[in-house]
């Protein structure tokens, strides 16, 4: 079906057409007076032409403030899931939508259909048929012009409309455009292009009224010399962390994941919308945020202008200038841009703290593989538990379910853990495919959801979804020295690549294993490490702060040790977990002694809510830890801003 045709409908008859379309779906229509603009039914409210934008954008139609993702009930000693389905009777018509939010519409749908689709969210788009009114005349703090979205509609729209003297120029753009004005086509007259001319020119017009116009051509330059300007500290006193700018942006796409209660054998998981503007978003176990106030504002900003383009190729901010509108303490994104370029001019030369760049993106549309969909667990028991240290457990888990066990090759990713009634929590995998049957999972005892789960027994029910996350890329490895660094838990990661290596010893040369801690019982894999020492390719070193009978031991930092390692440094690699302090520490160390940043790999854990590149709590710059990590080069890691 062609999808560019046009039509005229005359201005008297809209309400006649939205009374038949809504006979088969519900129609929505913008209502209200001044700045309070809603979508509201069509059949109960009186619709108004007057106004310049919707209070709130036409996303929250499709991307809901706050819904059910699954129910589960204990069932005896099972538990019993069940995906929690939306209560829309009819598909939805949104008339009435200004380009700001078709575009925040469009670049919705790129987010939440590709790379791990939204079942949720697909679910509710394919109901809604989005109509655009274009405008004729700005707000006060309209900046559409400059950013390149406006004025007039061209993306995420079904049908669009542009006010013509005594008719609608009425263009469609879909299938399901073309569907609406065949359900009411008595009131439409079909025209050929040459009244795009007439638009133009409108177009033309109403551009040249609006008032605010910027030129942004080298404004990510401006932002690659300003990113540690004097006036943040201005505009972080001035946030109050209210959250307005973010509940109104057509483009914000994060959320939150919580567990709701319903009695002591029931409950839910719910998503609401969250925001990088609010101090939990970045926090993670053991209260560390890597955030601070002044990263918090000029993370938004720099998302918006330049992270969510770089990653998405799509604009982070459609012009709408809402966020300026309801900001109590009145920061202005548009202030601000003005800041960045006044302070590039005085400050020529890029700073060297990192470089704002790209990284490689593993864009593909990848699903995981779950019996419910992608936020929701699969229920899986526990089979046994040891105690490793005094603060570190070991699970072993087996899937209720035995056909979604698969053997697991992914060294270095993760799965989130459900604690039903409690949480979820990211965990990584520490064994690799020698487990047949089980997934195995070592953690340390740091947060709520590890606190219950650490009283867990066997038997009891949790909740699995995943692998997710880049691995560690193990045939490069191959005929190269390695040296493997962790502490504590976060040997876990690197016991995926230790184990194939083990077993596959001939393939590498020398292998060191530089295991730290303050005290040896609170070493991982004490045992292990014992045989692991006897296998004629493979050293261990061990690195603690208290002494012990148990091994010979250096009392101090690995780091201390390193330059007496009979290595060839050009031609080994380096595999660390640790804190991105402690990396940085040990990374420096490395390349002092001939290792290029290119073959030290890291593990980042940040805060990881959905595991999938969508709640947005783990997102560095324009990267995502959980999918475009946790693994990175040590030059990956410091191309990324310092928020991790």
């Amino acid at each position: 079906m062609e999808s560019n045709k046009m039509y005229t409908l005359d201005k008297d008859q809209v309400d006649q057409v939205l009374s038949i379309w809504n006979e088969k779906s519900s129609v929505y229509v913008p209502s209200g007076r001044g700045k309070d603009i809603q979508l509201l039914p069509f059949n109960e409210v009186q619709r108004t032409e007057d106004y310049i934008n919707l209070s709130l954008p036409a996303k929250e139609m499709v991307f809901e403030q706050k819904e059910g993702l699954f129910k589960w009930t204990k069932n005896g000693e099972c538990i019993e899931i069940e995906g929690l389905a939306h209560d829309h009777s009819k598909d939805r018509i949104l008339f009435g939508v200004r380009a700001c939010d078709t575009y925040g519409i469009a670049y919705t749908d790129r987010f939440y259909l590709h790379e791990y689709p939204d079942p949720n969210y697909k679910s509710r788009r394919a109901e809604t048929t989005i109509i655009a009114v274009n405008c004729l005349k700005a707000g006060p703090h309209c900046f559409c012009t400059s950013v390149g979205t406006g004025v007039f509609s061209t993306l995420g729209h079904d049908l669009a409309l542009t006010p013509m003297d005594s008719f609608y120029l009425v263009e469609v753009a879909t299938p399901k455009g073309e569907a609406l004005i065949n359900d009411a086509l008595s009131y439409f007259t079909e025209i050929d292009d040459g009244i795009l001319i007439e638009k133009e020119d409108l177009m033309e017009r109403v551009a040249d009224s609006f008032p605010l116009k910027m030129d942004l051509t080298n404004l990510w330059d401006d932002m690659a010399k300003t990113f540690n300007a004097d006036f943040w500290l201005d505009e972080a006193h001035a946030c109050i962390g209210c959250t307005g700018c973010t509940n109104v942006c057509p483009t914000c796409t994060c959320f939150n994941v919580v567990e709701e209660k319903i009695d002591e054998n029931s409950g839910r998981r719910v998503r609401y919308w969250d925001s990088c503007q609010s101090e939990h978003f970045t926090r993670n176990a053991e209260n560390h945020n890597p955030r601070d106030a002044i990263s918090r504002v000029r993370y938004r900003i720099y998302d918006k202008l330049k992270y969510i383009e770089e990653r998405f190729g799509f604009k982070g901010c459609s012009g709408c200038g809402r966020c300026t509108d309801v900001c109590p303490t009145y920061i202005s994104i548009i202030d601000i841009i003005g800041k960045m370029q006044k302070a590039a001019k005085e400050n020529p030369e890029p700073p060297a703290i990192h470089q704002i760049t790209k990284i490689r993106h593993e864009i593909m549309d990848r699903e995981i593989k779950s019996q419910h969909g992608l936020f929701t667990p699969d229920v899986a028991t526990i089979t046994r538990v040891k105690q490793e240290t005094p603060d570190i457990k070991r699970l072993f888990i087996r899937y209720d379910d035995p056909e979604l066990h698969r053997t697991y090759e992914h060294k270095g990713q993760f799965f989130q853990v459900t604690v039903f009634g409690e949480g979820e929590v990211p965990l990584s995998i520490p064994f690799g495919s020698e487990q047949k049957d089980e997934v195995v999972f070592d953690f340390k005892n740091v947060g709520s959801v590890t606190d219950k789960l650490f009283q867990m027994k066997e038997g009891d029910k949790i909740g699995l979804r995943g692998p997710y996350g880049r691995a560690f890329p193990y045939e490069t490895l191959k005929g190269r020295n390695l040296i493997f660094i962790g502490s504590g838990v976060a040997m876990a990661p690197l016991r995926t690549v230790i184990e194939p290596v083990l077993r596959n010893n001939e393939d590498f040369k020398q292998v060191y294993i530089m295991a730290s801690a303050l005290r040896y019982e609170k070493l991982l894999y004490k045992d292990e490490m014992k045989e692991w020492a006897k296998v004629p390719n493979f050293r261990v070193k061990y690195a603690l702060k208290d002494p012990t009978d148990e091994v010979e031991a250096f009392s101090g930092f690995v780091n201390d040790i390193l330059p007496d390692l009979d290595l060839d440094w050009p031609n080994t690699t380096a595999l660390l977990c640790a804190s991105p302090e402690r990396i940085k520490k040990l990374a420096r160390d490395l390349m002092d002694l001939g290792m290029k940043p290119s073959d030290i790999l890291v593990t980042l854990e940040t805060h990881m809510r959905c595991g999938a590149g969508k709640c947005g709590h783990c997102k560095v710059g324009s990267h995502y830890m959980c999918v475009d990590g946790p693994v990175f080069t040590y030059e990956e890691m410091m191309a990324l801003p310092p928020e991790y």
